[in-house]
């Protein structure tokens, strides 16, 4: 199972999803400054670390998929 992590610069806020969420896009290629970045994870403890070091002000998993 892998993890992704969408981090939405304009609103300072990170987000953890699993990548079998209904959120996570088809195609998480595709970034903006205000949707922001989606980065897919393989590992659970480097997901979890990633969500840490990310630079953004609010930090959670999400509560659909529960990661």
């Amino acid at each position: 199972m892998a993890y992704v992590l969408h981090t939405a610069q304009a609103i300072e806020r990170a987000t953890l999803h699993r990548d079998r969420c209904p959120e996570v896009p088809e195609n998480i290629q595709y970034h903006d400054l205000w949707t922001g970045t989606w980065q897919e994870i393989v590992d659970k403890e480097k997901a979890y670390e990633a969500l840490e070091l990310s630079m953004a002000k609010f930090k959670k998993k999400c509560p659909l998929c529960k990661p």
